[in-house]
């Protein structure tokens, strides 16, 4: 298998972050690549999907990752992964004052086990680092499971870098 690795999700989401020093920046660009990959699945999986993917409306983000996710595409710690990053995006678009806490830092890896990625007495870098680190694992671990579910690794968005 062949693969142009200037097209893997990952690497244009890294690249994408130059143009996001900000926290809400940083948590819309992982979530709207998550969702890119979830669309994916959608697209590759489910019966009507030009139909779920046309309706933003009824099938918002979280509707979608339920489906994928209750379709069996997704597993336990990818689900509440990227439910964590939804989370995140719902506070920082409707929220001036960007409000978090630890429980939001508990990375699921994929043997189930939570890694607690900021300890707020204990934090020695600047929140967006671990906004990013949250964010570039999940996305990470999607695109590992999209390769294992599909055979070859999904493209990121076609987004001038």
């Amino acid at each position: 298998m062949e693969f142009d690795i200037s097209q893997d999700i990952t690497l244009k989401y890294i690249a994408s972050l130059s143009y996001h020093v900000d926290e809400v920046g940083l948590v819309l660009k992982g979530h709207l690549f998550i969702e890119h990959l979830l669309d994916e699945v959608i697209r590759n999986k489910l019966k009507g999907w030009k139909d779920i993917l046309a309706d933003h409306r009824t099938y918002s983000f979280a509707v979608k990752l339920q489906l994928v996710y209750s379709a069996g595409y997704l597993p336990e710690y990818l689900f509440q992964n990227i439910r964590k990053i939804n989370k995140l995006r719902n506070n920082v678009s409707h929220n001036l004052e960007l409000v978090l806490d630890e429980q939001q830092f508990k990375f699921v890896r994929s043997d189930g086990k939570e890694i607690l990625l900021i300890k707020k007495k204990k934090q020695q870098y600047p929140i967006r680092y671990y906004l990013k680190l949250l964010c570039f694992g999940t996305l990470t671990q999607l695109r590992n499971h999209f390769m294992l579910e599909f055979g070859e690794l999904p493209c990121g968005p076609e987004i001038e870098l």
